[in-house]
């Protein structure tokens, strides 16, 4: 008899994940024959085990003709997988043991899931349920991703006591790590008919999982875990990962290869869809303000006190109390030296977001401000 471990191990830190790990053994010369089970048993095989992880058994055996070898069944378990991305996260880690007399086979597996079969029935209905809440019949899949994405943000909150790792924990109690996050999100999104991934990478403090998501033919990168403020903000949506390139997403993101490839700027796309889809021209014209795109013109980009003490002074004059622009400097804006140059102000705070555009290090400068009566 041989035994084989795969397991998906929780890293604890600011960002918490599931990551397939396979575990290192050393198996006999014989277990690594050419593979010894028929086609249609191999088709038997990922029959029963997309069965049993559907029904999120802990335990069970399969019998084969034939004489199993630990690759095969290793094969087989990836196969099921790719094809599922919600099952893979919802499997916490699973162990299997091969015993054959070369004419039959029996595989005995131990299964440990994020959620049971009762707990994702309760992630499916509540989909449902709140997808008839947010989507109408007459939003494209622009507005539909849109509409999710905030749903998540605002009734989600990272879990720092990094305990819950499920889309049922984010739904039943509010409160998921980055697996939840990207579970739900993922849930959302298919079940509105939209294509999408979970991929799975590090960041600077550990694993991390998040989406890709396919609109007209295009993929992008989402996170929704890290465009949700940390601690949670009511009522709070951020947008600097959202339907980002892989090269925005580089910054400070890590995976391997083997996903789709994101590689359009969605910038470009809303300009695009602003042109043929004039019916939708303030949906997407919002967006470009939320991702930040129109600040990336060279009149909304600040890096000193004295060109943020300029965007102020044109704020006031056309009757605003709030100025957003790009800020690219390294270090955070001098109050005091505003303060100084602008003595007509009476108070003045600023709020700093991540930008979907632009340079590594780019913020979107909030600024609200009161005048001196």
């Amino acid at each position: 008899m041989s035994a084989s471990k795969r397991r998906f191990r929780a890293i604890t830190g600011f960002v918490l994940s599931s990551a397939l790990l396979l575990a290192a053994s050393c198996w006999p010369h014989r277990d690594r024959a050419v593979a010894a089970i028929a086609a249609d048993e191999m088709a038997t095989l990922q029959s029963s085990l997309k069965q049993k992880l559907g029904a999120r058994s802990e335990s069970f055996s399969v019998s084969l003709k034939g004489k199993a070898t630990t690759a095969e069944v290793s094969k087989a378990f990836d196969a099921v997988l790719a094809g599922d991305d919600y099952l893979k996260f919802a499997i916490r880690s699973y162990r299997f043991a091969v015993s054959t007399d070369r004419r039959a086979s029996t595989l005995t597996f131990t299964m440990k899931y994020w959620e049971n079969a009762a707990q994702t029935a309760y992630v499916n209905a509540r989909s449902k349920e709140i997808l008839a809440k947010i989507v109408t019949k007459d939003m494209n899949a622009h507005q539909k991703v849109k509409a999710i994405h905030d749903w998540v943000l605002l009734n989600v909150a990272y879990d720092r006591t990094l305990v819950r790792h499920s889309a049922y924990d984010a739904l039943k109690s509010g409160l998921t790590v980055c697996q939840g996050y990207a579970t739900l999100t993922y849930r959302l999104l298919t079940d509105a008919g939209i294509p999408a991934r979970i991929v799975e990478g590090t960041v600077n403090t550990g694993a991390h999982a998040w989406n890709l998501v396919k609109l007209d033919g295009v993929w992008y990168q989402l996170d929704t875990t890290f465009d949700d403020p940390v601690p949670d903000v009511k009522g709070r949506t951020t947008y600097g990962y959202y339907l980002v390139t892989d090269g925005q997403l580089k910054q400070d993101h890590s995976w391997k290869t083997g996903y789709p490839q994101a590689v359009t700027a969605y910038k470009n796309t809303l300009d695009s869809l602003i042109a043929k889809d004039k019916g939708r021209t303030a949906f997407y014209q919002s967006v470009r303000e939320d991702i930040g795109a129109d600040y990336l013109e060279p009149s909304r980009t600040v890096s000193t006190v004295k060109e943020i003490a300029a965007q102020l002074r044109s704020a006031a004059a056309s009757g605003r109390s709030e100025a957003k622009m790009r800020y690219t400097s390294e270090d955070k804006p001098d109050l005091d030296a505003l303060l100084k140059l602008m003595p007509e102000l009476s108070s003045v705070r600023y709020t700093m977001e991540s930008m979907a555009g632009g340079e590594p290090g780019d913020s979107l400068l909030t600024v609200t401000f009161k005048l001196r009566q």
